[in-house]
């Protein structure tokens, strides 16, 4: 029997997920030595290790109540950046890119995949849209993370114009990871995903790289390569985080006797309705194909999608 789930978007305003305590700490939790708590050495010797030619902003060392602490400097390219320690042991690195001029910056094979990705009329201006280069502990590749605003037609909005967020994931060698219309939360609100991961790990074949991630609704999405193949391990935060679906796109042509069947009922009884996408999907359940079904576009302010689940023969 097939699952239908249906997602509709009319005239569609953008969410942002605002979490309650998300604030800088702006002083140190434990009263630090005079003037300043020093850099530990190790630490110190660690940031130097990864970045040589870097210019180091910092002139103390404070750690918040979680043992975080973040130490602030210009990239050898002159970029400002981050990094970030907790309990004095390094998770990841955020650096900014200018917003006006970033696909001069950002490494050819990633500038290629961007541009291909099909978005038009990106939009950068608001104080949300931010183009940002990802290092993580446990993870092989940088990840680049771009966040940006689509202008939609909208009869209600001022001028008829309202904005939509769309973000996109790209690691170093330019694999896409990512393109959706959803603003997800920034990789820098996330810094530690350990507890996500190590859930993630038992269902990530052994010899697999580890590309990216992005948090999207509070859902860390891992993507990795498998035999050359991206795909999206979904870890759902409840009680404790874990291991929810795996899932990728394939050729929409492999489709299973059932598969077809249920493609052919569905646009037969749907008028308007496109067939765009085919997933392979696993959760503890058994496997799946999902058939992704689409009507209108982002760009009119109305979309509608289905997807319907066929087990796997």
């Amino acid at each position: 029997m097939c699952e239908m789930r249906t997602m509709r978007h009319f005239f569609l305003a953008v969410v942002f997920l605002v979490a309650a305590g998300f604030f800088l700490l702006v002083s140190c939790e434990k009263e630090p030595h005079a003037p300043y708590d020093p850099i530990p050495e190790f630490v110190l010797n660690d940031f130097n290790r990864r970045y040589p030619e870097a210019t180091l902003l910092n002139d103390h060392y404070c750690e918040d109540y979680e043992g975080w602490a973040k130490l602030e400097f210009i990239d050898n390219d002159g970029l400002g950046s981050t990094a970030h320690y907790k309990d004095r042991v390094w998770m990841m690195t955020n650096k900014e890119y200018s917003k006006e001029d970033f696909i001069y910056q950002i490494p050819r094979k990633v500038a290629r995949t961007y541009i291909g990705a099909g978005v038009e009329n990106e939009d950068y201006s608001s104080d949300n849209s931010y183009v940002m280069e990802i290092s993580r502990r446990y993870f092989d590749k940088k990840q680049y993370e771009f966040s940006f605003e689509i202008p939609i037609e909208d009869k209600d909005a001022i001028g008829g114009v309202a904005y939509l967020q769309n973000s996109i994931a790209i690691d170093e060698d330019g694999d896409l990871l990512y393109n959706e219309p959803i603003h997800v939360n920034p990789s820098y609100w996330w810094k530690d995903i350990t507890n996500s991961l190590n859930q993630v790990l038992g269902f990530i074949p052994a010899g697999a790289t580890i590309l990216g991630s992005v948090n999207e609704w509070g859902n860390n999405l891992i993507f990795f390569k498998d035999n050359e193949i991206v795909k999206t391990a979904v870890s759902r935060q409840g009680w404790e985080w874990e291991w929810e679906k795996t899932f990728f796109p394939i050729d929409r042509a492999n489709l299973t006797e059932a598969a077809a069947k249920a493609r052919d009922e569905f646009l037969s009884g749907h008028e308007g309705y496109r067939f765009t996408t085919l997933y392979d999907v696993e959760d503890r359940k058994g496997k799946y194909y999902a058939l992704k079904f689409e009507k209108g576009d982002w760009h009119s302010g109305v979309w509608t999608a289905t997807i319907i689940y066929i087990p796997a023969e």
